[in-house]
C-alpha cells in the first residue's frame, strides 16, 4: 500500500482491458471459431491484425484437418 504513495504506476488500464476480454467472452459464447473471436477483441480495441499470422493459423488448421 505504502509503494502507492512512492510510485505512479498502476494496473488499471491492463485491468481494464482484461475486464472487457471477460466480457466479450461472455457475450460472444457462441463463437465456434476462435479466429473469430480474436478478431472481435482486436476490433473492439481498435487494434491492427496480423494478417500474416492469422494466415499462417488458417493453413495449420487446414493441414491437420487433412
Amino acid at each position: 500500500i505504502q509503494n502507492t504513495f512512492y510510485y505512479p504506476y498502476n494496473n488499471g488500464k491492463i485491468e481494464g482491458i482484461n475486464n472487457k476480454i471477460k466480457v466479450l467472452n461472455r457475450v460472444a459464447y457462441g463463437y465456434g471459431n476462435f479466429i473469430h473471436y480474436k478478431n472481435r477483441i482486436i476490433l473492439h480495441f481498435n487494434l491492427k491484425p496480423i494478417r500474416n499470422k492469422i494466415k499462417m493459423i488458417e493453413k495449420e488448421r487446414e493441414h491437420t484437418a487433412a
